[in-house]
C-alpha cells in the first residue's frame, strides 16, 4: 500500500541540488562500496560451511540453548552435517546477540577446550572474510555499534532495488522540501530524521546484531516533516492498493497519521520482515518534530510553492487567434488576440502577434496603436531592448513617417546606442537637438552615443558628440565627463 504525494512544479531554473547531492552520495556508496558485497559475503558464507567451523559453532549453540539435549539431529545418517538443519541454528544464532558476544569472548570454547586452536584460526579467517564486506562494517549493528555507523547506515543499501525505491521517495518528497524551505535547513533535516530513525530502532533493539543499513529512516523522517510543514496545503497523492491505484488531493496532514498507522501495522502484524519499521517510525516522528521546530521558531518555509498554477486563459486564444491567421482571416485572429490583452494587457507574446497580423496593412491606424504598445512594454524592460531595437528597425522601414511619441523615440535613441546602432540612434538625436533642444535627457543620450561610437571603433564620432555635449550642454555632469575624456584624447 503506497500513498506518495507527487508535484508537478519543480523548476530547473532552481533545482533542487541537495536532494541529487543525496541522491548521487547513496548511488556512489552503493555502486563504489557495496556492489561486491553479496560475493563476498556468499564467499564467507562457503568457507564457513565448507569448513569445521559450521559444525563446531552450530553443535555449540545448540549444546548452550539445551545443555541436556541431543545435538544428533544435526547429523544425518551417514554422519555428515544436516545443511539444513544447521542453517537454520546459523540464522537463529546470528540472531542471538548473547551468545555471538560469549563466543567472542573465549566463554564458549574456551583455551582449554581441544578444538579451541582450530576454531580460532577458522573464526578469525572468516571474520577477516566479514570485514570485507561494506554492510558489516559501516552498517549500524546495535549491540557492538561504532559512532560512525550513525551516519553512514544512512547512505548505504541492501540492494539495488532497496536503492532504487528509497531514491524514487527521495526525490518525490525531497524536492517538495527543498522547494519550500532553504537548502541548508533541509540538509540537515536529512541528517537529524536520520539519526533520529537509527536512535529509535537502537533502543527497541539495544541487542541486536544485524546490521540497519538504508536512507528509509532518513526519508521517512523528511515524509513526517513534509506533513508538518505543508501542514493545511492540499497536495496531489498517488494512491496504490497493489491491485488498484489512483490520484487524490488531501491535506498534507492527513498523511501523517496514515503512514504512522502503516508502519505500526506492519511492525506488529506484517510477520517476519527485513524491513526495520520501528526505524521508519522513529524517522516520521523526528520528522514530524524538526519539522514543527521550524513553523515555530525558524520560520523559514514557504508552503506556497506547492499552490497550483493560475489556469493558463491566454495560450488557447493565442492558438485560435494563429489558426485564423495562418488561414489569411487577418480580422478575426486580431479579434482573438484584443480578446487576449483584455485578459493580459501586458503580454508580450500576444502583442507581438498582433503587430505581425498589423503590419499587413502598415497605413491602418491599429498597426500605429499596436506598435506603440508593444514597444512601450518593451522599453521598459532592459532584458526586452534588443527585441525593442528589432519591432523599432522592423516599423520605421514599413510606415513613412512614424506616429511615435517624443518620449519613445527618445527612449529608442538610447537604446539603439546601446545596442551598436549608434548611425541609427544619432538620427533621432539629431532631430532631438534641433527641435528640442531642452527636452530632459538629451546629455545622457549623447554621452551614450559617443560611447556607442567609441565601441565600434569611430573615434571621429566619438569626439564630435563629446564636444557637441561639452559645447551645448556644460553645466551639466554629462558635461564634465565629456571634457575628461577629451583631456584624455588630447594628451594621448
Amino acid at each position: 500500500m503506497l500513498f506518495i504525494p507527487i508535484s508537478d512544479k519543480l523548476s530547473w531554473r532552481n533545482p533542487p541540488i541537495i536532494t541529487i547531492i543525496f541522491i548521487l552520495i547513496n548511488c556512489f556508496v552503493y555502486f563504489a562500496f557495496q556492489f561486491d558485497d553479496n560475493p563476498r559475503y556468499y564467499k564467507a558464507e562457503k568457507f564457513y560451511f565448507t569448513s569445521e567451523l559450521a559444525e563446531i559453532e552450530i553443535t555449540r549453540y545448540v549444546e548452550y540453548n539445551d545443555p541436556a539435549g541431543d545435538d544428533s539431529s544435526l547429523y544425518k545418517k551417514n554422519g555428515e552435517l544436516n545443511e539444513k538443519k544447521a542453517l537454520a541454528q546459523y540464522h537463529k544464532m546470528n540472531k542471538d546477540s548473547e551468545f555471538l558476544t560469549k563466543l567472542r569472548n573465549d566463554e564458549i570454547i574456551t583455551p582449554e577446550d581441544p578444538e579451541y586452536d582450530e576454531w580460532r584460526e577458522l573464526r578469525d579467517d572468516y571474520d577477516y572474510q566479514r570485514s570485507k564486506i561494506t554492510t558489516l562494517k559501516y552498517g549500524f549493528i546495535p549491540f557492538k555499534h561504532k559512532p560512525v555507523t550513525f551516519i553512514t547506515h544512512m547512505f548505504m543499501h541492501g540492494g539495488f532495488g532497496h536503492l532504487f525505491g528509497n531514491m524514487v521517495f527521495l526525490w518525490l518528497v525531497g524536492c517538495m522540501l527543498e522547494m519550500g524551505g532553504s537548502r541548508k535547513f533541509y540538509g540537515v533535516s536529512y541528517i537529524l530524521t536520520g539519526l533520529g530513525a537509527v536512535t529509535a530502532f537502537w533502543l527497541i533493539y539495544p541487542q541486536s546484531p544485524i546490521p540497519l543499513v538504508g536512507a528509509s529512516g532518513a526519508i521517512a523522517g523528511l515524509m513526517g516533516a513534509f506533513t508538518v510543514l505543508y501542514c493545511k496545503r492540499k497536495v496531489k497523492i498517488f494512491c496504490s492498493l497493489g491491485f488498484y491505484f489512483s490520484y487524490f488531493e488531501t491535506w498534507a496532514i492527513f498523511l501523517l497519521p496514515i503512514w504512522m498507522a502503516k508502519e505500526l501495522y506492519q511492525l506488529f502484524f506484517g510477520g517476519m520482515s527485513n524491513v526495520a519499521y520501528m526505524a521508519h517510525i522513529g524517522g516520521l516522528v523526528s520528522g514530524a518534530i524538526v519539522g514543527f521546530f521550524n513553523l515555530t521558531v525558524l520560520k523559514s518555509f514557504n508552503a506556497d510553492v506547492i499552490e497550483p498554477e493560475p489556469e493558463d486563459e491566454i495560450s488557447p486564444i493565442i492558438e485560435k487567434a494563429l489558426q485564423h491567421i495562418r488561414q489569411l482571416d487577418m480580422e478575426t485572429g486580431c479579434k482573438y488576440l484584443e480578446q487576449a490583452l483584455v485578459k493580459d494587457p501586458e503580454h508580450i507574446g500576444v502583442m507581438t502577434h498582433l503587430f505581425n497580423a498589423r503590419k499587413t496593412d502598415p497605413q491602418d491606424p491599429r498597426f500605429h496603436e499596436t506598435t506603440i504598445k508593444l514597444l512601450g512594454r518593451l522599453t521598459r524592460d532592459r532584458a526586452h531592448y534588443k527585441t525593442a531595437g528589432k519591432i523599432f528597425s522592423e516599423y520605421t522601414k514599413l510606415t513613412k513617417p512614424p506616429r511615435l511619441s517624443a518620449d519613445l523615440y527618445f527612449k529608442m535613441a538610447s537604446i539603439l546606442a546601446g545596442l551598436g546602432h549608434p548611425e541609427k540612434a544619432e538620427r533621432i538625436l539629431a532631430m532631438f537637438i534641433k527641435q528640442k533642444p531642452d527636452f530632459p535627457g538629451i546629455p545622457s543620450a549623447l554621452l551614450k552615443l559617443a560611447t556607442g561610437y567609441r565601441q565600434k571603433g569611430v573615434n571621429l564620432k566619438y569626439q564630435k558628440f563629446l564636444q557637441v555635449i561639452d559645447k551645448r550642454y556644460p553645466n551639466s555632469s554629462e558635461g564634465e565627463i565629456a571634457r575628461r575624456h577629451l583631456a584624455k584624447l588630447s594628451s594621448a
